[in-house]
């Protein structure tokens, strides 16, 4: 396989430039003083850090490297020599049947939180309706994904359910990024991106002239959702770095304020899989999540992806963990002949180069084990295991 279709390294490797790099050049350059929230950036900042961190954050890119890499020696699948398996796939009548419910779902509980919409920072994040619309939101992009994979596309029934799963997947962004969450709305845009990318169905020029517009706008929704301040090209650079950069502050801050442990029992880790119980079945689960007894700070929210690393693992952990996690991704790549692990890779792909950096470990496993394994294969396999039992009755009662 070419390395070029290892779509993961190349996304790993802009969230490691994007956070964990340009943050470094930033602080280094004293840019942007001044404007909202800079001010964290230089309070934490400590130039002993600059060298013992950059050793180590490229270790950690190399260890992922390595990790995505190694599976390559040990076998000769290649993607485009391989035929999808029909076992395991399931009609586009029966997906919308399986949706319809979710979106009904989604529909009352938009209007029900329709006071938290569109109101810029005047209003705190409401987590559970963030959250909730976000798993929806997750859900019909595997669906839409799993779809366009099948060979069905000439018939009227696929037409119309991609025309709805489309238009579900745009409001539920729509609504998330009225509530400020940019992150969510671009785990959809880029998995649809490699989508089309390994299905050779768009332009590399088309993709960057498309992306250049969307880019934009959401930078131009930053500057909004800012309130007061003017549309300038230093406003737009500012929103586009803004984000890593507060992130940067837990690692910064981190750096500057331990010594760090060369292995570290992972309890948080663990009890972050308690986050895949829904939360009206169990509402309390955050409070049985451990946190990060490593000290840090992060003053704007969000947790640096090195924070969880060091903070679980350690440092030598961490190179384990990453490594892990790259050998992960590859095989998972590998394994091609499933429709259901080919949607699966498309939609992983979309949480690494944004959530994976900037989101806590818990939303990181949530969406890699839950959203995008768990959840999905549990309505397949029901809706397989109804299909085979109905056929036996139909071949028994023949």
């Amino acid at each position: 396989m070419k390395i070029s279709k290892l779509f993961h390294i190349h996304l790993f490797v802009f969230g490691f430039l994007y956070y964990l790099i340009l943050p470094l050049f930033i602080a280094l350059t004293e840019g942007f003083i001044g404007y909202p929230g800079m001010h964290h950036v230089y309070k934490y900042f400590n130039a002993e850090i600059i060298f013992p961190y950059t050793i180590w954050v490229v270790i950690l890119l190399l260890s992922f490297l390595a990790g995505s890499l190694l599976p390559l020696k040990y076998t000769s699948i290649t993607p485009s020599n391989q035929k999808i398996k029909t076992d395991w796939v399931i009609g586009t009548r029966d997906i919308n049947l399986i949706s319809i419910p979710f979106f009904l779902f989604g529909q009352y509980t938009i209007i029900s939180n329709s006071d938290n919409l569109f109101k810029g920072y005047q209003v705190d994040y409401d987590t559970d309706f963030m959250g909730s619309i976000a798993t929806l939101n997750m859900l019909f992009l595997f669906f839409l994904l799993y779809n366009k994979g099948k060979q069905e596309k000439e018939l009227i029934s696929y037409k119309v359910s991609e025309l709805y799963l489309i238009g579900s997947i745009l409001e539920f962004s729509t609504v998330l990024l009225g509530l400020g969450s940019r992150m969510y709305i671009m785990v959809p845009l880029i998995s649809y991106i490699i989508y089309l990318l390994d299905n050779q169905k768009i332009s590399i020029k088309k993709l960057i002239i498309r992306l250049s517009f969307i880019i934009l706008l959401l930078l131009a929704v930053g500057i909004w959702r800012l309130g007061d301040t003017d549309f300038s090209i230093d406003a737009l650079l500012y929103i586009g770095v803004a984000e890593p950069v507060f992130t940067w502050i837990s690692a910064e801050s981190m750096f500057s304020m331990n010594n760090l442990p060369l292995l570290a029992f992972p309890s948080n880790f663990i009890t972050s899989f308690i986050n895949f119980i829904p939360t009206i079945l169990f509402p309390s689960k955050a409070e049985y999540i451990n946190e990060l007894t490593i000290q840090y700070d992060s003053p704007l929210g969000a947790t640096n992806i090195l924070v969880s690393l060091m903070g679980n693992f350690g440092l030598f952990g961490s190179c384990i963990a990453l490594f892990l996690l790259g050998f992960f991704l590859t095989c998972i790549r590998i394994q091609n002949t499933s429709l259901f692990t080919k949607t699966y890779y498309y939609c992983i792909c979309g949480i690494l180069p944004f959530q994976l950096f900037r989101d806590n470990i818990s939303i990181v496993n949530k969406m890699l084990f839950y959203n995008f394994y768990i959840f999905p294969f549990i309505f397949i396999f029901i809706e397989k295991f109804i299909t085979n039992k109905y056929l036996q009755k139909n071949e028994n009662n023949s």
